[in-house]
């Protein structure tokens, strides 16, 4: 405190006290401590203060322009994968149009996919289409890509549709291998094997010869899912050992899983001329 008090007084005295003539010897020695003194404890001492406190306000200056940056860059990054949500949901749409352009033969009623649980994701889905658009049981529900399934329940606005991929042992389609342009074979879909990712199709004509690639529609014979849909490609066919016939794996046409639109096919059962 003592050193302060002085280096105050001296530093007035410097400041107040004019030098009316030249300094010189002893005086200019003295004058000259002095000024070091008040620069080296005063003068110095405030002006790297200042020179602190400039460069902590540019830097939180600085950190608040780089958290503004990086918020909009993390915006940026939101409205890309919105674009490109928005992007594959228009090509989607684009399919289904060329889709209903072309199934003249079948009436089709778009519908989108509002519920898909976790744990019944393979198996069941809810559509945004129900009795009140015409949706009725039983009907064939397909996507751009071949036959996905059926509706098993209609609600006024909704409805439930069982895929194909569910382990209901009662969710047989009736299907024919196209063996050629003119001839084709009759199977029946009995189930989806998970660890394959594959339909397995049981032969009804056992003397049909069946090898990889040869494409899977619906016969329209079960009196369900009209004939034409598709369903799949053969990827392998295992002779059973011990036992007549043969086991088919089918690779669905369809992805099961992902896609936001379907179609639901009105079939009309044609009335025989009498």
């Amino acid at each position: 405190m003592i050193v302060i008090a002085v280096v105050m007084a001296v530093t007035f005295l410097l400041n107040v006290v004019k030098v009316a003539q030249p300094i010189f010897g002893v005086q200019a020695v003295g004058y000259g401590f002095f000024a070091m003194l008040r620069y080296a404890l005063i003068e110095n001492p405030i002006e790297s203060l200042k020179s602190v406190t400039e460069d902590i306000t540019s830097f939180y200056k600085l950190k608040q322009e780089n958290d503004y940056y990086r918020s909009q860059l993390e915006m940026l990054a939101l409205y890309k994968a919105e674009l490109e949500e928005a992007y594959r949901q228009i090509a989607q749409l684009k399919e289904l149009a060329d889709i209903q352009t072309a199934a003249n033969e079948y009436e089709l009623t778009s519908a989108k996919v509002i519920y898909r649980s976790y744990d019944t994701f393979n198996h069941a889905l809810v559509i945004n289409r129900g009795s009140n658009d015409g949706v009725k049981v039983n009907q064939a529900v397909i996507t751009t890509r071949g036959l996905i399934g059926k509706v098993a329940e209609v609600f006024d606005d909704s409805a439930i549709v069982r895929l194909l991929t569910t382990q209901d042992v009662q969710n047989k389609v009736s299907v024919k291998i196209q063996l050629s342009p003119s001839a084709s074979a009759e199977a029946v879909l009995e189930r989806y094997d998970p660890n394959r990712g594959a339909f397995i199709l049981q032969l009804l004509d056992t003397n049909s010869a069946v090898v990889k690639d040869m494409t899977v529609i619906s016969s329209g014979l079960g009196g369900v899912f009209p004939a034409g849909l598709l369903v799949g490609t053969v990827t392998e066919v295992e002779q059973l050992v011990n036992a007549i016939g043969m086991k088919i794996y089918v690779s669905p046409s369809a992805n099961f899983r992902s896609f936001d639109y379907v179609f639901v096919v009105d079939y009309v059962q044609e009335v025989p001329l009498p």
